[in-house]
């Protein structure tokens, strides 16, 4: 009788647990980045508590976030780091990028940027992109010329490229833009508006999950009503409006 009971119980763990380990939920791996002081250019107000803060909203969500500021964000470290974040991500996982601080014209200014070749090019994080798992790849940055990382140059919500399949970019400005910080703010207009949009603002049919499409339309919105049509974010890349950037669900 006690080998019956012990042959019973060993096949109920069995079907309980089985469709557990087979339906695992998606991780999410992040890498935050904001450099406010540097050491040869301007210094910059509010990226570093931009990343700070981006950083907080993803550790509510997932145990896998690197935080660089200041000094420690050089070329080298950034892309260390998205390599070493990045490679430990599955198939069915998201990675995010998130940048503030200095831009240009196809690329973002790490710390240690003092002439245009010290910078990291889209090219440069794509390569890093390219070699993930991850099914879903984002990158947010809020800096200056943003929208010059984008390939196409064309100024509509988003575009597709082939060659960057389930990538997707959402940058403060457009590629001949200042993206606009203030001393009365905590965080950059960009950031400010990200972050209320993945925290549920741009949740706008109320399912406890923000879209690409919904986070675009709140973002969009808030940042060009601030800025007084300034600044315009774009959203860029081979995804799909339905894309589910956060789920609170």
């Amino acid at each position: 009788m006690g080998m019956k009971r012990l042959f019973i119980i060993i096949i109920i763990l069995c079907c309980v647990l089985s469709p557990l380990s087979s339906d695992a939920k998606e991780d999410i791996y992040v890498v935050a980045v904001g450099v406010s002081d540097y050491k040869t250019i301007a210094d910059l107000l509010l990226p570093e508590q931009d990343a700070k803060d981006i950083a907080e909203l993803y550790k509510t969500k997932t145990k896998h976030v690197i935080l660089i500021t200041g000094r420690y964000a050089t070329k080298e470290r950034i892309l260390k780091a998205l390599h070493d974040q990045f490679s430990r991500a599955d198939e069915d996982d998201m990675i995010v990028f998130s940048f503030s601080g200095h831009g240009y014209q196809g690329g973002i200014c790490p710390y240690d940027m003092s002439k245009q070749s010290d910078g990291i090019t889209y090219q440069e994080i794509r390569s890093v992109l390219k070699q993930s798992q991850a099914k879903t790849k984002i990158i947010f940055a809020d800096a200056c010329f943003s929208g010059g990382l984008r390939v196409d140059s064309r100024q509509n919500s988003h575009s597709s490229d082939n060659d960057d399949s389930n990538v997707l970019l959402f940058l403060s400005s457009r590629g001949g833009e200042s993206s606009i910080e203030s001393p009365f703010m905590v965080n950059g207009v960009f950031t400010t508006y990200l972050i209320r949009g993945l925290r549920g603002g741009a949740d706008d049919n109320l399912d406890r999950m923000i879209t690409a499409k919904e986070l675009f339309d709140f973002v969009h919105q808030g940042v060009v009503e601030k800025s007084e049509a300034k600044q315009h974010p774009v959203m860029w890349g081979n995804f799909d409006d339905t894309w589910v950037l956060m789920d609170w669900r």
